[in-house]
């Protein structure tokens, strides 16, 4: 169990110094659409929000269809620019890509209810 506790702690570092090897590179995105069908699980409403979430993708363009493909299977349809950021991970990289993170931010309408 210690040295799965060593790599959680020290991951980064690995990865940074070339110890941990990855096909993968690390990427932030925000997509602008719409929540088409609620979702209990992350207590979504119908309308326009933002959708965001950090991936592991061997690339932007898998990046990309990563969030389209989780989005509507959410509920979420991306209507809008779909921003890429390549960012620090807050994971390790694991044998396949992966989202982590998800969230939704809703606008347009008066937050104060809730």
């Amino acid at each position: 169990m210690g040295s799965l506790m060593d790599f959680l702690k020290n991951w980064k570092l690995k990865l940074r110094y070339g110890r941990l090897k990855t096909n993968f590179r690390h990427y932030t995105l925000l997509a602008d659409g719409e929540i088409a069908t609620p979702n209990a699980d992350y207590r979504t409403e119908v309308g326009p929000a933002v959708f965001g979430m950090k991936v592991w993708a061997p690339n932007i363009d898998e990046a990309v269809d990563m969030i389209r493909v989780i989005g509507r299977h959410l509920g979420f349809l991306p209507l809008g620019h779909i921003q890429v950021y390549e960012t620090e991970p807050d994971e390790p990289p694991r044998q396949q890509p992966h989202g982590y993170h998800l969230k939704f931010i809703p606008y347009g309408h008066d937050q104060t209810q809730h």
